[in-house]
């Protein structure tokens, strides 16, 4: 099935209605909608064990179950019931504020293009991330900053642009889309930030805590299946120079030796930094600077350390790496692009570094 779901680019429709039966679009769904509302750390577990199997359908179940049915706890709650109970939907999107959202009565005027909407091709309902304007300029909040919103469309309404040719995690389907002028009532509308209408932790975190834990749990998985790779080679391959096995070669012990010492550092870390703002939260106390800068920085460690897991067992794989049939191959794919995600890139390094040095983090995606 890994070669069917790479050659049509999308998840096969009968795996996509199993994934949806078994409720793995609904790990972050308020309970008051059926949904299973996990703690972050379960959801790592469940998304990271996905993405070992395979990366493509990790990174759907985790769009799919993660940011979109977490967002309905921040929608009024018929709106929610409609598009996760009654339409059973999967949400697609791209929650970057992208679009133009022109204020009109009753709602928004929306205009945008918008990249990387991952499972779009089974999804019913899209949510975008938009500016909101003012006539011709941005509305600013109080503190300045512009005022963005998270707007909520059936898929019927838009229009999808074929362009998921890529390297790797290719079964996403993570097609370009877009809409202009289209009517979105004030309903339909999310803001990050905002108070929630359901109680409970999981809709008390910071929104970057939450979205970027979400990204965090893909390549983590996918260097878990790397590893996996190279230890079941090692007991049945010899190199081209040699007649020892790989796993009897002093370098190949002490690569595997340090590549799972990086990723279960990268995992525990991400572990310990998600349970101290979950136990905040769940005190009914919001998350410290400090707390959010150490989630930051654990996200970012994720990606870099699960780069590198890869890179080493990708090295060892030597020849054999280079070829389709490989999952070494796969994973290489896949890791690099999931890793490109503005969730658990390098800034995040940055950002937590000034905040440790006791500065102002430079950024609000904190």
């Amino acid at each position: 099935m890994r070669d069917e779901i790479d050659r049509e680019r999308q998840l096969p429709a009968s795996l996509f209605e199993r994934l949806r039966d078994l409720g793995f679009f609904s790990l972050l769904l308020p309970r008051r909608f059926g949904g299973l509302e996990l703690s972050l750390a379960d959801y790592i577990k469940v998304v990271e064990a996905v993405s070992r199997l395979d990366g493509s359908v990790g990174w759907c179940v985790t769009i799919g179950g993660g940011a979109p049915p977490w967002l309905s706890g921040f929608l009024p709650e018929a709106v929610g019931r409609r598009i996760f109970v009654e339409d059973r939907s999967l949400v697609a999107g791209n929650l970057g504020p992208i679009g133009r959202a022109v204020s009109v009565p009753g709602g928004y005027r929306v205009t945008g293009h918008w990249p990387f909407g991952s499972g779009i091709m089974h999804s019913v309902w899209i949510a975008s991330g938009c500016m909101v304007m003012d006539g011709d300029a941005p509305r600013r909040k109080p503190d300045g900053t512009p005022e963005t919103r998270i707007l909520f469309v059936p898929t019927t309404a838009v229009e999808i642009i074929d362009t998921w040719h890529v390297g790797g995690l290719r079964g996403t389907g993570s097609h370009d889309y877009r809409m202009t002028d289209l009517f979105v009532p004030e309903s339909h509308a999310a803001a990050l930030g905002q108070d929630p209408v359901v109680s409970g932790p999981l809709y008390a975190l910071p929104p970057p805590t939450v979205l970027g834990t979400t990204i965090a749990a893909v390549p983590l998985g996918i260097a878990r299946a790397a590893l996996d790779t190279v230890k079941e080679m090692s007991a049945g391959k010899t190199p081209r120079i040699g007649a020892a096995l790989l796993r009897d070669r002093t370098v190949v012990q002490a690569a595997v030796g340090r590549a799972e010492a990086q990723l279960r550092a990268a995992r525990a870390f991400l572990f310990e930094a998600c349970e101290e703002a979950w136990s905040a939260a769940s005190n009914g106390a919001p998350a410290t600077l400090e707390q959010r800068a150490a989630v930051r920085l654990a996200l970012a460690q994720a990606g870099e350390a699960a780069k590198a897991v890869v890179q080493i067992a990708y090295d060892i794989g030597g020849g054999s790496s280079v070829y389709d049939s490989c999952p070494l191959q796969r994973c290489f794919r896949d890791v690099h692009t999931a890793s490109q995600h503005v969730q658990i890139q390098s800034a995040g390094f940055e950002t937590a570094g000034r905040v440790l040095l006791g500065l102002e983090p430079g950024t609000p995606v904190l």
